[in-house]
């Protein structure tokens, strides 16, 4: 009886170390994809004819402070590093990287849909 309940749970250590490694290699592609969702948006934004106005004229500027965009890139930076960087022994929890993913995924695409609002 207890070969059966350590096979079951070295099974289960194992489907959680492929979960793990699955949830880092999307880490690692979502802070690939981060310097150039920025270039990509900025030059979404700027082919658009209200920035020319902005950047020609100075009319309809966006409101939105550069801080605030600068935040967002940072925060996902930070959240990516902590997904991708910390060995699977040193999490708080086993489901850390994964709740540290989601918030860096939302906070890459706020920053891109900021980068698009504002020329």
């Amino acid at each position: 009886m207890n070969e059966t309940a350590s096979a079951g749970t070295d099974a289960d250590e194992a489907a959680g170390a492929a979960y793990d490694r699955r949830v880092r290699t999307v880490a690692k592609v979502g802070l690939a994809l981060l310097v150039p969702t920025v270039g990509v948006s900025i030059v979404l934004a700027l082919m658009t004819e209200r920035a020319a106005d902005c950047v020609m004229y100075g009319n309809q500027c966006s409101s939105i402070p550069g801080a605030v965009i600068f935040g967002s890139f940072l925060a996902s930076a930070a959240f990516g590093v902590f997904a991708v960087g910390r060995a699977r022994e040193r999490l708080p929890f086993p489901s850390a990287r994964s709740w540290a993913v989601k918030p860096r995924g939302t906070a890459q695409v706020t920053m891109a849909m900021l980068l698009l609002a504002s020329p």
